[in-house]
């Protein structure tokens, strides 16, 4: 009976806390971007950087076009199109809300990239209090925003890989250091856990599955390159682009971290875990 108790009582303040975590993570995130004071050293590059009046100029003028025409010129496309990129600018002004201001981030320079940043921020009430847009030159200097980062997009989507329907995916995501460990992934001697947090809206996702959790196998390059995410953040609760995969006997949420891509949301062109083989 105590056992049945102690049991009842853990996942009661795990619950608790994980929906506290859920429901503070976007403001304190936006947050500790605005009051973070960039020290870091810039990467050499032949490009000039914009100043805070371009960057915040060039993500209005690529937030506000509705011409699929126009958003090459402004966005880093990667596997999205210009009509893709042009719906999802819609959407996201009927769902997200209206824009209440433009914070420039200046240097954001993670794992090699020359980044400058731009937090979003909308209206409160809505499904997204913020999101960020990452600057990166292309091969000729011109600066554009990142798409799929400012997305925070995975593939597939949350709904798919969570309703079993794909064992693979690429997700863009919250990482938090965390202790579960069951199923396929029970012996805690042989395994790192990370708890994953979508930044989309929770009503994309199945009620009572916004966490995810993914397992590094102990002393990979990818428990290193987590581990120095960590290391580096402020705070314990990081970003992060991660391919993942569900192992038989897994449950709905649980998946192995196969690679760890990049330690935000921009993909580098060499994926972030090779440096720690």
């Amino acid at each position: 009976m105590w056992s049945a108790f102690l049991i009842v009582t853990v996942l009661v303040v795990v619950g608790v806390f994980v929906k506290f975590w859920l429901d503070t993570r976007d403001k304190q995130i936006a947050a500790e971007e605005v009051a973070r004071v960039p020290d870091n050293v810039r990467v050499v590059s032949q490009f000039t950087s914009p100043g805070e009046g371009e960057a915040l100029a060039l993500v209005q003028r690529a937030l506000a076009i509705r011409e699929p025409g126009k958003i090459a010129a402004l966005f880093r496309l990667g596997e999205a199109t210009p009509q893709q990129v042009v719906e999802f600018l819609a959407d996201s002004a009927v769902h997200d809300g209206p824009i209440q201001k433009y914070d420039w981030l200046r240097s954001m320079d993670t794992d090699g990239l020359l980044m400058e940043g731009v937090l979003v921020t909308y209206a409160e009430g809505h499904s997204q209090s913020a999101r960020l847009a990452f600057l990166t030159p292309d091969e000729a200097g011109v600066w554009k925003v990142d798409f799929a980062a400012y997305a925070r997009s995975s593939s597939p989507t949350w709904k798919e890989l969570l309703d079993r329907r794909a064992d693979h995916a690429l997700v863009r995501v919250f990482v938090v250091p965390d202790s579960y460990f069951n199923g396929p992934f029970q012996d805690e001697r042989k395994w790192i856990c990370i708890g994953l947090a979508s930044p989309e809206s929770k009503e994309l996702l199945p009620d009572g599955q916004e966490v995810l959790r993914g397992y590094c196998k102990a002393g990979s390059a990818q428990a290193k390159a987590m581990a120095r995410i960590f290391a580096g953040g402020e705070s314990q609760t990081c970003r992060a682009t991660l391919e993942i995969r569900r192992l038989p006997g897994a449950d709905a949420r649980q998946f192995e971290i196969t690679r760890v891509l990049a330690e935000d949301w921009v993909l580098p062109t060499r994926p972030y875990d090779e440096k720690f083989q």
